[in-house]
């Protein structure tokens, strides 16, 4: 992967995610997997930042959920991403790579973690995701992420944009033999 090269699908995705900021929906994106029984799951998950390097992009999870097994299953991921204000819809496909307490050579569950509210930090100290619920104890807010604190960075290799404006436009840009390549589609 080059850091030199800024694809122009990654310009028009942190345009569309600035001009969006005013409305809450635009920080959620669905992610779709590949579970371990070969039915497809989708959930949606919060928007937390790009890379500084590249072209990824990241959301945080619970080690402990389902997701972090089925990615470790297969890594090959979907996200689709709407944004309300300007009527355009990102399809990022590509693979996916979960960051916990024993892998996270880069430190991106640290600074992650430094960003999150102490709300969004609390459901870290919950019981397991799916688990019947119980009493929970009052967490303790360290400035050291838990073990249950994992990271999942998504590398797109194919991403699809839509724009539903006025005038509707589609692009799809592939990342072939180490460059991106942009062609626009019929909407």
């Amino acid at each position: 992967m080059s850091t030199l090269e800024t694809p122009a699908w990654l310009g028009q995705l942190k345009r569309a995610v600035s001009k969006n900021k005013r409305d809450a929906h635009s920080r959620y994106f669905q992610l779709a997997t590949r579970g371990q029984d070969d039915y497809p799951r989708v959930r949606t998950l919060v928007f937390r930042g790009f890379s500084d390097v590249g072209w990824s992009l990241f959301s945080v999870t619970d080690a402990r959920s389902e997701k972090v097994r089925e990615l470790a299953f297969h890594s090959r991921v979907e996200l689709s991403w709407y944004f309300t204000q300007t009527r355009e819809q990102f399809r990022l496909r590509g693979e996916a790579a979960v960051f916990s307490a024993d892998s996270d050579p880069e430190g991106h569950r640290q600074r992650l973690w430094s960003a999150l509210s102490e709300a969004a930090r609390a459901q870290f100290f919950w019981p397991t995701p799916g688990a019947p619920l119980g009493d929970t104890e009052a967490p303790s807010f360290s400035q050291t992420p838990p073990e249950t604190f994992a990271v999942i960075e998504y590398t797109p290799m194919e991403v699809d944009h839509l724009v539903l404006a006025k005038t509707q436009t589609r692009s799809l840009s592939e990342y072939v033999a180490g460059q991106w390549r942009e062609t626009p589609i019929n909407p």
